[in-house]
C-alpha cells in the first residue's frame, strides 16, 4: 500500500462505478466491467490549471495552451489514449518556445500516467512542427532540440508514474520569474524531481522519451526506477538521458539510450549527504552516445561522481565516445562500487581506447569478465543496425555520430542467435526496488526486472525492454 503521506487524500478519491445490462434475448444478465476513475473526469478539450481527476483515453486529443498544475493532496490520472498536444499560447504563435510560452506541467500530488503498449498516453507537439522525425537532421535546427515546451516539473510531487508515456521536444527555457533552484533561460528539464517531499517516488517504466535540450529526466532526493524506456536526442550540446543527484536510491535497468548528447546515464551525490545516492545500473544499451558534449573528456555511456555508490552490471556499450567512467575529480565511493560485464563493441580505434574510459579523469578499471577487444571484434550482432558510422575522434567527433541520435525504421537492438552477448550478464545480485511501497491499487504497480544473463537491453528469451 501507499505511505499516507503521499495518497491519503488521493486514495480516498478513487471511485468505482459499475453497471448491469440485461439482455433483451434470454435470462442472462450481463454486467459490464467497472470503469475507474480518481475523482471526476476530464471532460473538456482544453486543460486548464489547476488540474485533477481523471483524463480519459479518445479518439481525438486534448490541448495544452499553458502551464497546468496539480496541487499539493490532488491527484492527475492520464488514462491509456490519452493524447495531449501542446500548442501553447493560441494567441501568440510566434513565441511558441520561448521563456513567455512554454507550457509546463507543474506536479505537488501526484501525477499518474499509465498508458499500455497498444495505448500509450503521449504529450507531443503539432505534427506540423516536428519536420520529419525520421530523417538525419543538423544539430542546429533539429526540431528534437528546439524545446518547445517545458515537460513535467515534479519537484512538489510525492509521487509520479509514467509508464507507456511518450514524451518528446522538451525543453523551454525559464522566464524572468524561475523557481527556486532555476535561474531565467535555464532549459527546462524533459522530467524533473527535485524532491522537496520526504519519501517522493518516481517510476518511468516502459516509455519513448524523445528530444530534449538538456536532461530528459532529473532527479534528486527521491525512490526512484527507470526500467524499459527508450531515449533518444537526448541534449541539444550537453545534458544526460538520466541524470541522478544526491539523496536518491534506485535502479536503471534493461533502457535503451541512443545518441544522448553526454552519458545515458550520470550518478552523483554529495559529501555527508543524509542519503548517499545508491543506484544499480544493469542490462541497459547504449548507442553511439557522447558525441555532443563539448567538454574535454565529458561524454559516452555511464559516469559515476562524486560519492554515488551502487552495482554496474551487464551494460552493452556500442559505439559510444567513452565507456564506463569513474571520475577521478569527482571521486564516486569506490569501496562501494563493484562493476563488471560490460560488453564493449567499437567501429574505430579511437572508440576502442575509451573502453571504460580509458582516458585522463577517469578510475576506471578493467575487469575480468568484461567483454572488450580491438577494433570491430565482438560485434554483438544486433538484428538490424549501421554499426560503420564514421565518428571520427574522441576530441573531434564527426557530424555524422553527432546526428546518428535515433533508431530509423528499420533498426533493431535486439541480439540475433547466436550473438557473443549472450550469456555475458551475470544473475548473482538483485534490484534495489525501493519503490516497492509505490502502489496504486488496479492502477498501477511499479514492474521491476530482475538481473538477466545477457548483455544488454534485449534478452535473447524476448524479455526485458519492449520498445
Amino acid at each position: 500500500m501507499l505511505p499516507n503521506y503521499s495518497f491519503s487524500r488521493a486514495a480516498a478519491a478513487v471511485l468505482l462505478f459499475s453497471a448491469a445490462a440485461l439482455s433483451a434475448c434470454d435470462d442472462t444478465t450481463e454486467v459490464a466491467t467497472p470503469e475507474r476513475v480518481v475523482g471526476q473526469k476530464f471532460s473538456g478539450d482544453t486543460l486548464k490549471s489547476p488540474l485533477k481527476g481523471t483524463i480519459p483515453g479518445r479518439d481525438k486529443p486534448y490541448y495544452m495552451v499553458g502551464d497546468v498544475t496539480v496541487n499539493d493532496g490532488d491527484t492527475l490520472w492520464l488514462q491509456p489514449g490519452v493524447k495531449i498536444i501542446v500548442v501553447g499560447n493560441p494567441k501568440s504563435p510566434s513565441t511558441f518556445g520561448q521563456a513567455t510560452n512554454n507550457p509546463t506541467f507543474f506536479i505537488n500530488g501526484v501525477l499518474l500516467s499509465v498508458g499500455t503498449k497498444e495505448q500509450p498516453v503521449t504529450i507531443t507537439i503539432p505534427d506540423n512542427l516536428k519536420g520529419d522525425p525520421t530523417a538525419v537532421q543538423d544539430v542546429a535546427s533539429d526540431p528534437a532540440f528546439k524545446g518547445y515546451w517545458g515537460g513535467i516539473n515534479g519537484d512538489g510531487a510525492s509521487l509520479i508514474a509514467l509508464k507507456w508515456t511518450n514524451l518528446g521536444y522538451v525543453g523551454g527555457p525559464y522566464g524572468a520569474n524561475a523557481p527556486t533552484g532555476y535561474a531565467a533561460g535555464d532549459p527546462k528539464y524533459g522530467v524533473s524531481m527535485l524532491a522537496k517531499k520526504a519519501n517522493a517516488q518516481f517510476v518511468l517504466e516502459d516509455s519513448y522519451l524523445h528530444g530534449s535540450v538538456d536532461d530528459f529526466i532529473r532527479v534528486q532526493s527521491a525512490k526512484f526506477s527507470v526500467m524499459r524506456n527508450r531515449f533518444e536526442k537526448t541534449g541539444k550540446g550537453g545534458g544526460e538521458a538520466v541524470n541522478v543527484k544526491a539523496g536518491c536510491t534506485g535502479d536503471i535497468a534493461y533502457n535503451v539510450f541512443v545518441g544522448g548528447a553526454t552519458n545515458g546515464v550520470k550518478v552523483a551525490s554529495v559529501a555527508g549527504s543524509a542519503v548517499q545516492t545508491n543506484v544499480n545500473t544493469y542490462n541497459n544499451t547504449f548507442f553511439n552516445c557522447g558525441y555532443r558534449q563539448t567538454k574535454s573528456g565529458r561524454g559516452g555511456s555511464i559516469n559515476y561522481e562524486v560519492q554515488a555508490k551502487g552495482l554496474v552490471y551487464n551494460n552493452l556499450i556500442a559505439n559510444c565516445r567513452f565507456g564506463l567512467r569513474m571520475r577521478s575529480d569527482d571521486t564516486p565511493d569506490l569501496a562501494n562500487i563493484k562493476y563488471n560485464n560490460q560488453f564493449y563493441y567499437a567501429n574505430t580505434a579511437d572508440q576502442a581506447a575509451q573502453f571504460n574510459a580509458a582516458t585522463a579523469g577517469s578510475l576506471t578499471t578493467d575487469q575480468n569478465a568484461d567483454t572488450r577487444g580491438a577494433v570491430q571484434a565482438n560485434n554483438p550482432r544486433f538484428q538490424s543496425v549501421d554499426l560503420a558510422t564514421a565518428s571520427g575522434t574522441t576530441a573531434a567527433p564527426s557530424a555524422l555520430i553527432q546526428t546518428s541520435n535515433f533508431l530509423k525504421a528499420a533498426d533493431n537492438l535486439r541480439l540475433q542467435t547466436g550473438s557473443p552477448a549472450l550469456g555475458k550478464g551475470r544473475t548473482d545480485f538483485q534490484a534495489l526496488n525501493t519503490v516497492s511501497s509505490f502502489n496504486v491499487p488496479g492502477i498501477f504497480q511499479p514492474t521491476i526486472t530482475a538481473p538477466g544473463a545477457d548483455a544488454g537491453a534485449y534478452l535473447g528469451n524476448g524479455t526485458g525492454n519492449q520498445q
